[in-house]
């Protein structure tokens, strides 16, 4: 009996884009009810196998209540998800097309990681895989993803066509919803048992995923600039991507701090990133003021 409705527990769970541990828990709490519908039935004078197929008979379809429950906990979420990887994919294969018809030249390397990322992100939409971490991996593909279609903009903007515009606005929208989504997924929709400090974990979260997609970003531009205008690769340019690492060493720092409740250090070092970016920020904006002057 007990192994029945576990299988058929395992299959509501599957559907749904739980954690590890919201999974453990999900599972635990229909099984039990399972089991309490079924001893119900057994008073009523149930034999055990009716009693058995009766309890999950009334309890419903196994993906149609796996359906509910992820509706339920991640409102339109998996739609989101299922956009995002579509639209990415169509709007990597017509960028590979304009640029390969109308400039005449075209960034494969390009399209096969776009076309990963994008395909890697509807796979785990359609059938999420239970083992995996699902906020970290799922967040590692969404930055990915937020990394390569920046470039994608790049590309989109360099077609010398009317048809230019139109991929820019889009890549710009398919980026936005990707950014939505790494704050959704960070902040609210997967929490972790390990982090007491929820509240001020989503407020650390928060500040730390808005400059890490800025550093990234502007990262990623200044990499652009220098392979367009340089002559052959320098390891100079791996200096670009010093920013990046001294960010996510104390992203990781203070949500260690967190996790053993030491809030002041955790703010504090919040607040030295913070105050540099801004400086960096004013620094190239009075810059580039200057330059206009």
């Amino acid at each position: 009996m007990r192994h029945a409705f576990e299988r058929f527990v395992e299959g509501i769970v599957r559907e749904t884009d739980s954690n590890r541990e919201e999974r453990k828990d999900l599972y635990e709490e229909l099984l039990s009810h399972l089991e309490c519908s079924f001893i119900d039935y057994q008073k009523q004078g149930f034999s055990e196998e009716e009693a058995m197929r009766t309890a999950m008979t009334n309890f419903g379809e196994e993906r149609e209540i796996g359906k509910q429950l992820q509706q339920a906990m991640y409102p339109y979420r998996r739609e989101m998800m299922l956009s995002l990887s579509v639209a990415s994919l169509l709007f990597a294969y017509v960028v590979y097309i304009c640029q390969l018809f109308v400039m005449g030249d075209a960034h494969i390397p390009w399209l096969i990681v776009a076309v990963l990322i994008s395909t890697a992100l509807l796979v785990t939409t359609v059938r999420p895989v239970s083992s995996l971490n699902r906020r970290l991996w799922v967040n590692s593909l969404l930055l990915t993803h937020i990394l390569t279609y920046f470039y994608g903009l790049l590309l989109a903007t360099d077609v010398y066509h009317p048809i230019s515009i139109g991929l820019t606005i889009i890549a710009g929208l398919i980026l936005i919803l990707a950014i939505v989504l790494v704050y959704r997924t960070t902040i609210y929709d997967y929490s972790s048992k390990r982090q007491p400090l929820v509240k001020d974990a989503k407020r650390v979260h928060f500040v730390n995923i808005t400059t890490g997609i800025f550093i990234v970003l502007v990262t990623l531009f200044f990499l652009w600039s220098f392979l367009l205008f340089s002559v052959g690769m320098s390891p100079r340019v791996f200096i670009l991507f010093i920013p990046l690492v001294i960010w996510i060493i104390s992203y990781a720092s203070q949500m260690h701090l967190l996790s053993r409740q030491k809030k002041k250090w955790a703010y504090t070092i919040l607040f030295i990133q913070t105050a540099v970016i801004l400086w960096a920020v004013g620094f190239l904006l009075l810059g580039a003021l200057g330059g206009l002057a």
